[in-house]
């Protein structure tokens, strides 16, 4: 069975609006794929997750580890499962231009060589991902315009992983002044890149 693996960057839990986006496409999902290809989905919830930055110790091992090719080393569950997964859903919050930080600390603990990219002998990367799709969902209180610098740094590494194909999914403007906040989300629930029929 092929795995999904949703990593969930909405730190205010089940009052996130990014989450419930995140939620209708997970749905949408599973509904394109109930009879051939049901996907397993994987949660990783960063909110709850013991989430270190790397620090020189933690560097230092790391790099042990992977001369001594320990690549399922607990230190590397998160490159392992970016790494065997079929399809990736990030739901991250706009924040600051970009995200929560404990998604970033995610990404310094799952891009390692050898396990989700690595380097060809002229130095070009190759990614090691099986995963065809990544999907990046996010809301935002304004409008993101040309400081998408979340999407554009996850789709950067997806490249980097391997990863066929990225999309964009965003509800913005639920802040301002008069906003319709149910229609928004309606809209971007119902989407063309949601469309799976």
């Amino acid at each position: 069975m092929p795995t999904l693996l949703f990593i969930n960057a909405c730190v205010r839990g089940k009052d996130s609006r990014t989450l419930a986006l995140a939620e209708h496409l997970l749905e949408r999902i599973r509904e394109a794929n109930s009879t051939d290809m049901a996907f397993h989905i994987e949660e990783i919830r960063l909110s709850t997750e013991n989430l270190l930055p790397l620090n020189y110790e933690r560097l230092q091992r790391r790099e042990e580890l992977l001369a001594a090719g320990q690549f399922h080393d607990t230190m590397f569950d998160y490159a392992n499962a970016v790494a065997q997964a079929d399809m990736l859903v990030i739901a991250a919050p706009y924040w600051d231009m970009s995200f929560p930080s404990s998604l970033k600390i995610f990404f310094e603990a799952a891009s390692v060589d050898g396990i989700t990219f690595t380097y060809a002998e002229d130095g070009t990367p190759v990614g090691l991902c099986a995963a065809a799709d990544m999907y990046y969902v996010t809301t935002s209180g304004g409008y993101i315009g040309d400081c998408n610098f979340g999407f554009e740094y996850v789709n950067a590494l997806c490249r980097l992983y391997g990863v066929q194909s990225t999309h964009f999914v965003s509800a913005q403007g639920l802040d301002l002044d008069g906003a319709d906040v149910q229609a928004i989300m309606e809209e971007a629930c119902n989407g063309e890149i949601l469309n799976f029929s």
